[in-house]
């Protein structure tokens, strides 16, 4: 039986222990052509000729202070152990809520942890009257692409080079109502 629950601080701390990285055979690819009038972005999926691994550097933002804020942070628990957890951040000027961290142990990945903790993290903006939630992923992060759009997400646009390496990120969103 899986629970999901605020975390104990105690839990914070497994929680940003946990491996974020993913492997996929797909990545999404950019193309944009801008010319005088029109801007006309388009992504498309690519086949890898081979699986690719994707380390994700461990939470870098204080869990602590942002679970004594009151942010929206719950964890999913089997017995003693964590199998994942979810970080929704609330933008009170827009109503809106920020997914800024979604994880799953990669052995407990598609065994419904994952669904479970999004439709809290729904449950909880719903509780707060928020607008809608957002997520914004890596074009290398198919498999989350592939989950939040499996749930009710739509894309929403894109920003570049935010992270050091100048990735793309994809901005995904749904009404929390």
């Amino acid at each position: 039986m899986i629970y999901i629950r605020r975390p104990t601080l105690h839990d914070l701390n497994e929680c940003a222990k946990l491996d974020a990285t993913f492997t996929t055979n797909k990545v999404w690819q950019m193309n944009l052509q801008a010319d005088s009038g029109r801007i006309q972005v388009q992504f498309h999926l690519v086949h890898l000729p081979r699986p690719m691994t994707v380390p994700v550097p461990p939470e870098a933002r204080d869990m602590t202070k942002a679970w004594q804020r009151g942010d929206g942070i719950y964890a999913a628990r089997r017995g003693n152990m964590i199998l994942g957890y979810i970080h929704i951040e609330v933008n009170h000027e827009t109503k809106t809520g920020h997914i800024r961290r979604h994880v799953v142990a990669p052995e407990f990945r598609q065994q419904g942890v994952g669904v479970a903790l999004l439709e809290r993290a729904v449950e909880w903006g719903r509780e707060r009257k928020l607008q809608g939630i957002e997520v914004a992923l890596s074009t290398k992060n198919h498999p989350a692409i592939e989950f939040y759009l499996a749930h009710g997400f739509v894309f929403t646009g894109f920003s570049e080079h935010l992270w050091g390496n100048q990735e793309i990120l994809m901005h995904f969103s749904r009404v929390a109502r």
